[in-house]
């Protein structure tokens, strides 16, 4: 992972993505099971599509703040090679600002459902896993991918003020005193 993250972060990265991979070996060697007993004793485990189901949600959420730290997020680069080196620099922070935008958004809007799922007891169909579990660990997924993309945000910014502080310093160094 690029250090671009505080330590604080990186464990909290690191820690979900490891869960998503515990995940993502449990729902495959559950699958195995499944179709092993399937075809050599011609059973089949109960619930295996809501397990399935569960553990995908961990794998794709708890993955997601990782890939944007990483900034692995699938995107079309058409204008990379069209534009100046500035205009694509802001581009990108533009794509970043509306990406918190949108992760915020989705942070809002899942809050009734979760606050609702909890409030009824919603559990899945096959399985007793609380929906509210499920929509919670999405919640988590999306909050961590938003502070990801804030820090950007605000380093982003730091750079460009830097910059410019940087450009002014040089500029009144160059005109010298004037008599």
């Amino acid at each position: 992972m690029k250090r671009t993250t505080s330590p604080a972060t990186g464990v909290l990265l690191r820690t979900l993505t490891g869960v998503g991979a515990a995940s993502l070996a449990i729902m495959m060697a559950w699958t195995i099971a499944d179709v092993g007993l399937r075809a050599v004793a011609h059973r089949a485990l109960d619930g295996t599509v809501a397990i399935v189901e569960t553990l995908l949600v961990l794998v794709a959420f708890f993955a997601l703040a990782d890939c944007v730290a990483r900034d692995e997020m699938i995107r079309v680069d058409i204008l990379d090679n069209n534009v100046g080196r500035r205009t694509l620099a802001g581009l990108k922070f533009l794509g970043d600002v509306t990406t918190l935008a949108f992760l915020g958004l989705l942070i809002f809007t899942l809050t009734t459902p979760l606050a609702d799922a909890w409030r009824f007891g919603d559990v899945k169909p096959d399985v007793p896993v609380p929906i509210w579990s499920l929509l919670a660990a999405i919640e988590v997924s999306l909050v961590a991918a938003a502070l990801v993309v804030a820090a950007r945000v605000l380093r982003t910014l730091r750079d460009r003020v830097g910059a410019r502080q940087e450009r002014v310093a040089s500029t009144s160094v160059d005109e010298g005193p004037s008599s």
